[in-house]
């Protein structure tokens, strides 16, 4: 046998290296955080009453807030159908919609920005389903006698959704409604921006500003969420951001532009 040929990896080798790759690590870790959010989402919440007694907690935190923007900004989007129904479909659409087509244009670019975003959004996310598993929190639209309407069920004639925020009808009773703080669905919107504000070309920065600020405004005009859960959710993302800006870059060795590899059909040479 050659020295040449004793140098190449074994068929073993090279397998044991794409399996560990960090795009396949990447790829399982998604998977699994898809599945437990499915799973946790899918629920009805541990304790249901536990729920609406947290949700009295936050409105009294929240005090003039409460009064002054939520129940009022809540009552005029119900007025004015032109508002209500374009706030429906973006709270049942964008969410599920924006978040993934960002993380694939990231993986595209590749890279610290792509690995500091993905690892930021697991880990957002992750942090979030546990406080949803031990903090249910009823948003205010199931709240009785505090002022906020549930607008996404008083518009449901107009789309697929029923009582169950985005939940199709017949299928609202899948879902745990009282799995609203932190609000994912500002925390992602945020975590888009963050994404796009590196993005190449003019109307990139412009949407990072308005796509979160749009979710923000729907989220809490529709009924589903508090300033709180807003705050917190966007607090969260920001937390994971600027922590793997701050660690992750030199304790993983994330410092390359390079594109993410095996995935994108350019494996590494090294």
């Amino acid at each position: 046998m050659s020295v040449e040929t004793s140098r190449q990896p074994s068929r073993v080798g090279v397998a044991i290296k794409r399996i560990v790759h960090p795009s396949v690590l990447e790829l399982v870790a998604m998977a699994m955080l898809a599945l437990a959010y499915n799973v946790i989402r899918a629920g009805q919440g541990g304790d249901v009453a536990l729920a609406f007694v947290h949700s009295d907690e936050l409105v009294a935190l929240e005090g003039w807030v409460f009064d002054h923007v939520e129940v009022p900004l809540n009552s005029w989007t119900m007025g004015v159908p032109l508002v209500a129904v374009p706030a429906c479909y973006f709270y049942a659409v964008m969410h599920y919609v924006a978040t993934p087509t960002v993380l694939f244009l990231s993986w595209k670019v590749g890279g610290w920005k792509y690995r500091r975003g993905y690892w930021s959004l697991v880990l957002a996310s992750a942090v979030a389903l546990l406080v949803y598993m031990n903090y249910p929190v009823a948003p205010p639209r199931l709240v009785p006698g505090d002022g906020v309407a549930d607008v996404m069920r008083a518009f449901a004639g107009y789309g697929w959704w029923g009582g169950a925020a985005s939940a199709p009808r017949g299928i609202g009773d899948a879902t745990n409604q009282y799995a609203a703080l932190p609000s994912l669905h500002c925390g992602w919107a945020l975590w888009c921006a963050l994404q796009m504000w590196d993005f190449k070309g003019r109307w990139w920065r412009p949407l990072a500003v308005l796509y979160p600020s749009a979710q923000a405004f729907v989220v809490i005009a529709t009924g589903n969420h508090y300033v709180i859960d807003v705050l917190l959710g966007c607090g969260l993302v920001l937390a994971t951001h600027f922590a793997l800006d701050a660690f992750g870059k030199r304790r993983f060795g994330w410092d390359s532009d390079e594109s993410p590899g095996l995935l994108s059909g350019h494996a590494s040479t090294r």
